[in-house]
């Protein structure tokens, strides 16, 4: 039952391997940035780092996406994730247990007790969800940059909000992305964090889930001719509720594959 978790565990017997994941956690790099950073610190070879690439890669902790002749690295933690939920998550409460009663010791000096009636502990839960999808819209990155910044209202789904209020984002670093529902009321989703105009557009925050959750939001447009490329990512982090992937999912399906490109058409 748990042969499934051994290329994992080969990927992450390697220190160079370990050495890559660390990298991508900052941010995703291409083959050659990989290369140049691990080869310095390890003494590795561009060969050697292909190799633990394509050992990664066979274990399902990156990603990979082509760009023209550029090879685009993603970590992704689901992998990582289902280790915690089989390897460690089950031995938490007899951690916190354990702490718990040292905790119990120091403060009551050791005074014997005779009976323990009743026991909590705080069971820590950690969960993560990525979505990733790519669409090709026929409008150019400028009209398509505007539209996830400046129109957002006019395509996000208002179900999608706690109040159907307007969806506002404000398109500078460190401004906000937020519903808007009259009279200072609203609620606060995400933070710009990184900003290329026309090319890029990243987001932290909970995205209306209940908190508390770690969040990032991606939009990365890439010319094709006369149309545009999106690739949206969504990555979260936290105790998330059972099914949120699900639901999150068909939400951003319905927005970025339909709702948005229809508002393109409709507009021009």
């Amino acid at each position: 039952m748990d042969e499934e978790f051994t290329p994992i565990w080969k990927a992450l017997a390697d220190p160079s391997r370990r050495a890559i994941l660390d990298l991508l956690r900052e941010r995703p790099r291409t083959t050659g940035e990989i290369s140049g950073e691990i080869s310095s610190h390890y003494q590795v070879s561009r060969f050697a780092v292909m190799k633990h690439l394509a050992v990664l890669e066979q274990a399902g902790l990156i990603v990979v996406r082509r760009e023209g002749r550029e090879r685009w690295n993603h970590l992704n933690a689901v992998p990582l994730q289902h280790i915690y939920q089989r390897w460690l998550k089950p031995y938490e409460a007899q951690w916190a247990a354990s702490l718990l009663r040292m905790k119990h010791f120091v403060e009551t000096s050791g005074e014997r007790q005779d009976m323990m009636t009743e026991q909590t502990t705080v069971k820590p839960q950690f969960d993560f969800m990525q979505i990733e999808m790519d669409v090709t819209l026929q409008a150019s990155p400028e009209r398509v940059f505007h539209a996830i910044t400046h129109d957002i209202a006019s395509w996000w789904d208002e179900t999608c909000t706690y109040k159907r209020g307007k969806m506002i984002l404000e398109p500078e670093v460190g401004k906000r992305f937020y519903e808007d529902c009259g009279n200072g009321e609203g609620s606060l989703f995400g933070t710009v964090t990184l900003i290329e105009r026309n090319k890029l557009l990243e987001i932290d925050g909970h995205m209306g889930m209940d908190q508390p959750i770690q969040g990032f939001v991606r939009y990365e447009l890439v010319p094709q001719g006369e149309a545009t490329l999106l690739k949206f990512t969504h990555r979260a982090a936290g105790k998330l509720r059972a099914g949120i992937q699900e639901t999150y999912t068909e939400g951003w399906t319905e927005m970025i594959k339909g709702r948005l490109p229809a508002f393109l058409e409709q507009s021009k």
